[in-house]
């Protein structure tokens, strides 16, 4: 079976993904701009992300996002609510998880949010794209897109940046 994994992420010009305390408010004056995420969601056959990206979007209330994805959420905690019949939890690491996935499924894996979880998948060579918006937003301090991780030096193939409405740059890389 074949898949791949990808990761969508927006972030401020200064590079963070959240404020200190998680929030990602800073987004909320772009939500309006089209970034093709219903293009790039009708793709996506699993999402996968960490107890605290789930818990945040579980937070804004209403029925979840992904009702069309198998959802799995890493966690060691087994006993985790879930709220929607799509999701499982796993406690397996990367590398064990994604050579789950190819033996039981095929199509398209988002790893969504988390810089823990994403890097996780960087550091085990395992992400094979990311999407990354940049909004013109600064922070100044936050939740770092890239906080300091185990990787060696690696060029990685950029293979688009458009911009998007005059405010928000799209760039993509290919692991």
């Amino acid at each position: 079976m074949s898949i791949k994994i990808k990761g969508y992420i927006a972030t401020s010009a200064d590079g963070y993904i959240a404020a200190q305390d998680g929030s990602v408010a800073f987004l909320a004056p772009f939500q309006d701009i089209d970034c093709g995420y219903n293009n790039f969601i009708k793709d996506i056959d699993i999402v996968i992300m960490g107890r605290k990206t789930y818990e945040v979007i579980v937070a804004f209330g209403g029925e979840w996002p992904y009702p069309n994805q198998k959802g799995f959420i890493v966690s060691s905690n087994n006993k985790l609510q879930l709220v929607h019949p799509s999701l499982s939890i796993t406690n397996l690491n990367p590398s064990e998880f994604i050579a789950y996935l190819k033996q039981n499924f095929n199509g398209n894996v988002w790893v969504v949010g988390g810089t823990q979880l994403q890097n996780s998948f960087i550091e085990s060579n395992l992400l094979n794209s990311l999407e990354i918006y940049v909004v013109p937003v600064l922070l100044g301090r936050g939740i770092p897109l890239f906080p300091e991780f185990n990787t060696d030096l690696r060029e990685l193939k950029s293979i688009h940046a458009e911009m998007i409405e005059n405010k928000i740059i799209k760039k993509t890389y290919i692991f």
